[in-house]
């Protein structure tokens, strides 16, 4: 029954842990700049402009259509199969460069 328990418990903490580096975790030191970039279709991140700046600033709610639609992961892909879209900066892999807009 105790190796049960613990075995309940060993999987709890495996999935809360790796929920948090998969999501939370920050890849790389914010930085300057604003808190989300762009990732290209071919895979470049660059800067936002100041337009998609101020759209990522609007206040939406989250039933609204036209939120946009924000990357938690560099290679996770939108639902039509693109790589391509916003994300976070700190969430960017240190190894792949932010290029200016």
């Amino acid at each position: 029954m105790k190796s049960i328990i613990l075995f309940f418990i060993f999987i709890i903490v495996f999935i809360i842990t790796r929920f948090y580096f998969r999501h939370i975790y920050s890849l790389r030191s914010k930085g300057k700049g604003f808190e989300f970039v762009y990732v290209e279709n071919d895979g470049v991140v660059r800067e936002l402009d100041e337009e998609e700046r101020a759209y990522l600033s609007e206040n939406f709610y989250p039933t609204d259509g036209n939120r946009p639609y924000i990357k938690t992961r560099y290679r996770q892909l939108t639902p039509d199969g693109k790589i391509s879209g916003f994300i976070r900066r700190v969430r960017v892999p240190k190894r792949i460069e932010i290029k200016e807009g």
